[in-house]
């Protein structure tokens, strides 16, 4: 009988411990996230150069740049046809053409943050909501986290089953809803790192289209 019942408690005890449900929260999915798309933590020592061209709509010139990135030096350079210039620190250095030092540093952070995601979500001073929740978005559903800044307030989209980020949105004000959201189609792996390939941009108010970026080459190696 004494037997019996040690069986029994034994039994309870793995049941209840395998039958308990893992409770995720949006810094635990974030996580995950970045061990999907950057399993190697080769972001944070990237140093290379994507290769882009735009998708804009009827009536609105196309353009292809490159951004070169060295991000251990917190250094970008743009180059295209009628602009080239190098963001390294707070210093800009422009080589063709005419930007404000002002433009030109919120490009570097523009471009470093978009292409970084979703690694730049772990950069300090970012706050992520504790609770995640369900979406559906084009028919398939989401886990969705929000992260909110000083100026706006950012939504990521992760598939449930492998993590990877396939959308993000925000809003300049959470109430009103207005803002942009972002699409991301396919990957391209580079060195371990796999970083969205294009990405569609939408308004959120009445769905216009406002462009696509479209990665098609990321080469990894010192540049100047």
């Amino acid at each position: 009988m004494r037997k019996l019942f040690l069986i029994f408690l034994i039994s309870s005890f793995v049941s209840c411990e395998f039958g308990k449900t893992k409770v995720v929260t949006g810094p635990d999915l974030i996580d995950q996230s970045i061990r999907f798309h950057d399993p190697n933590d080769a972001w944070r020592n990237f140093s290379g150069t994507f290769s882009i061209i735009d998708s804009l709509p009827a009536g609105k010139d196309s353009r292809a740049y490159e951004l070169s990135f060295q991000n251990q030096l917190n250094k970008m350079h743009y180059r295209k046809d009628d602009l080239e210039f190098i963001v390294w620190e707070d210093s800009v250095y422009v080589f063709k053409g005419e930007i404000d030092q002002d433009r030109a540093l919120m490009l570097r952070n523009y471009y470093g943050y978009l292409w970084g995601l979703p690694m730049k979500l772990k950069d300090p001073g970012i706050t992520v909501d504790a609770q995640i929740f369900e979406e559906e978005l084009n028919g398939k559903s989401f886990q969705v986290v929000r992260v909110p800044y000083p100026k706006d307030t950012w939504y990521f989209y992760f598939d449930p089953q492998t993590t990877q980020l396939e959308a993000y949105k925000f809003y300049p004000n959470d109430a009103d809803k207005k803002g942009e959201i972002i699409f991301l189609e396919g990957i391209l792996e580079s060195e371990g790192l796999k970083i969205p390939k294009n990405r569609s941009w939408f308004l959120l108010e009445n769905n216009e289209f406002l462009g696509t970026d479209r990665l098609k080459s990321i080469s990894q190696q010192n540049v100047d």
